[in-house]
């Protein structure tokens, strides 16, 4: 039972670390603009990434680095929070089995791009750099998917929620809000600019990256608050441990 316990709360609060390493990796990403320095390229201005990444290499590694961590974190909190939308939901659980089937491919879809990012930064001679700008867009598309397909992790996650309240229902609504922001991505590789495209957008990137984020950070708090006193009320229900025949006689 320790063990169990033990396990289900590491689960729980994998998704608080998850939420550490994203804003780690943010806060790299706002370190690789200095001023006077060349800008983050949208899709539209892909050409400059070499520039951008030659005075930048350090942070952008680390950025995806840590961007990488948080997603592996992420889906160990996942394997979690499905056996507790699946308990709740009872019978098929088909909620929780498209909230799990949609975590997975996006988050999949991410990975992938992560790795194209990987490689746009590992790309040093110069007839590799020429192929930089279709790898940085590649990379900047994929991720945008990913963040598509997880808005059938947040529906359905919302779903349950809300019909069964087993994590507030408040933590529903925002899932489906989540959610909402998260079809935006489905439409952002068709803008090369603008707030809607997938490298550099209000509304491409930032909205349903940051609301995925806090969602996670959210969710995996109260799941972990959830945990401890599940942990705690087995601890009080456990019958005390027998006496020896030596405590016995010595009473």
């Amino acid at each position: 039972m320790d063990d169990r316990r033990s396990w289900e709360q590491s689960g729980a609060g994998s998704g608080l670390l998850a939420a550490v390493m994203f804003v780690v990796a943010f806060i790299m990403f706002m370190l690789t603009d200095p001023t006077g320095g060349t800008p983050y390229p949208s899709v539209q201005n892909a050409q400059t990434v070499n520039d951008f990444y030659s005075e930048n290499l350090n942070h952008a590694r680390l950025q995806v680095l840590f961007t990488t961590l948080g997603i592996a974190l992420f889906l160990w909190f996942l394997g979690s929070l499905w056996r507790v939308l699946r308990e709740a939901e009872g019978g098929p659980a088909r909620g929780a089995t498209i909230a799990l089937v949609g975590a997975g491919v996006g988050s999949a879809l991410m990975l992938v791009a992560l790795a194209l990012t990987y490689a746009v930064l590992l790309t040093t001679s110069p007839a590799q750099a020429d192929a930089v700008p279709a790898l940085f867009t590649a990379s900047a598309v994929l991720f945008a998917l990913g963040g598509g397909v997880l808005s059938l992790f947040f529906f359905a996650v919302g779903k349950v929620i809300l019909h069964t309240g087993v994590m507030g229902r408040w933590l529903g609504w925002l899932a489906l809000l989540a959610a909402v922001l998260s079809v935006l991505a489905f439409i952002s590789p068709f803008w090369v600019s603008g707030i809607l495209n997938p490298a550099t957008g209000a509304l491409g990137l930032w909205a349903w990256w940051a609301a995925f984020v806090v969602w996670v950070l959210l969710a995996s708090g109260v799941l972990t608050l959830q945990e401890y006193r599940k942990t705690k009320s087995s601890m009080a229900s456990e019958p005390a441990p027998p006496r020896s025949t030596t405590e016995e006689a010595g009473a």
